[in-house]
């Protein structure tokens, strides 16, 4: 999407997702170049934090208004990516990950994710099979 074409609950989503994440250490690419020559940008933002266990990867999609989360072992295995539809604010999505994103492990990453399920309509997993939504 171009920055022109994006509504101003866009651009400031777009501005909470680069600030809550950068505060908290996520390594965040912006694409203000981009944005600010026209170019068609998707995801609009885009964020990358790096936790004891997992890799966490997470996009802001402006146009579709949902944040990817991609979860990745240290050794470069997929776990899982999610598709989160803020049911409320964002930032309630972003404090609720980046609070466990130090805590992550292959035990208790599934209670984050029954955590964001009520914050989320819907919350969708990717599978083989394609999306699925979680409830």
């Amino acid at each position: 999407m171009k920055k022109s074409e994006m509504s101003s609950r866009s651009l400031e989503e777009r501005r909470i997702f680069l600030q809550h994440l950068e505060l908290r250490g996520w390594e965040v690419n912006s694409w203000d170049e981009m944005l600010d020559i026209g170019a068609n940008v998707d995801p609009e933002a885009e964020a990358i934090y790096v936790g004891p266990i997992f890799e966490l990867h997470l996009e802001y999609h402006a146009e579709a208004h949902y944040l990817g989360l991609e979860m990745v072992q240290q050794q470069g295995e997929r776990i899982l990516f999610l598709r989160l539809y803020p049911r409320g604010d964002m930032e309630s999505l972003l404090v609720k990950i980046t609070s466990a994103q130090d805590m992550l492990d292959s035990e208790n990453y599934p209670e984050l994710i029954k955590s964001l399920i009520p914050l989320c309509d819907p919350l969708l997993i990717e599978t083989d099979q394609g999306f699925h939504r979680l409830e």
